[in-house]
């Protein structure tokens, strides 16, 4: 009775799957394969897909408490990139609407007709809002399937195709990521690395030229003692020779006014 009863209520969502199910490429708008993941996602005016939102609203709710993922240094998501920065970075990331967007528009395109894993997705999500435990959930998600001839098998192989498309899109990504970084990063770190060595060689240019100005000083200070030195004896001898000359320029003069006054 229970297995009738949810058929009968899932009954009203099923040709929303089967309607949809078949997606049209163009639809989306976007490929990301042909554009930069780092650029801004449009470059004209973007208006939301009915199709986009519809794969969105599986797999987040658009509510503005999208969870946030640390990507550590040794974290899967992170891919070999050329030398890092100086310092290790440590981001946060959260659920983005321009990544949902790229991730979305590869598995519209993969997207397979009837009812696969996206629409028993979509089947969970909307018997959650109805008092019933996980399990008996699966189950009467997969009731709905099984009236469309889907076997668990099916819907696990859908699953895995999903699964492969996403990992598709992180080998993109991880691409596009090593080339940004080597664009942005990459180069910058090798004029760094000039930049340190001009301020490495400058310092010791520095350090030199500290040393010779106070070895200059040194010398400077010891010439102007011995300057100094040389000036006082100098001086003092110059003084020595006036005194002396005085003294026998005044004991002549001496001399020759007397002898004027007694020899005559």
């Amino acid at each position: 009775m229970f297995l009738r009863s949810t058929l009968r209520i899932l009954s009203g969502v099923l040709p929303y799957f089967v309607g949809n199910s078949r997606i049209v490429d163009d639809e989306f708008g976007y490929t990301n394969s042909r554009g930069s993941i780092f650029a801004p996602i449009h470059s004209k005016p973007y208006c939301m897909s009915d199709i986009f939102k519809k794969f969105k609203s599986v797999f987040i709710v658009d509510d503005g408490s999208a969870p946030t993922v640390t990507i550590q240094g040794d974290g899967k998501a992170q891919q070999p990139a050329v030398s890092v920065s100086p310092a290790p970075v440590a981001a946060t990331g959260s659920v983005s609407n321009k990544f949902m967007e790229i991730l979305s528009g590869a598995l519209e395109k993969n997207n397979q007709e009837g009812f696969d894993y996206f629409e028993f997705r979509q089947s969970l999500k909307n018997l959650a809002k109805m008092p019933m435990d996980e399990s008996t959930r699966f189950q009467s998600a997969f009731a709905m399937a099984q009236t469309m001839n889907v076997t668990p098998e099916k819907l696990i192989e859908s699953a895995k195709l999903y699964l492969t498309v996403l990992n598709s899109e992180q080998s993109k990504f991880a691409e596009a990521h090593v080339q940004q970084r080597a664009k942005l990063i990459g180069n910058r770190e090798e004029e760094i690395k000039n930049l340190e060595g001009m301020i490495q060689q400058k310092t010791e240019q520095i350090q030199q030229l500290t040393q010779q100005i106070e070895e200059h000083r040194q010398r400077s200070k010891q010439v102007r003692d011995e300057v100094n030195d040389s000036t006082v004896k100098i001086e003092t001898t110059k003084a020595d020779f006036e005194t002396t000359f005085s003294n026998v320029t005044a004991n002549i003069q001496a001399d020759i006014a007397k002898m004027q006054q007694y020899l005559k």
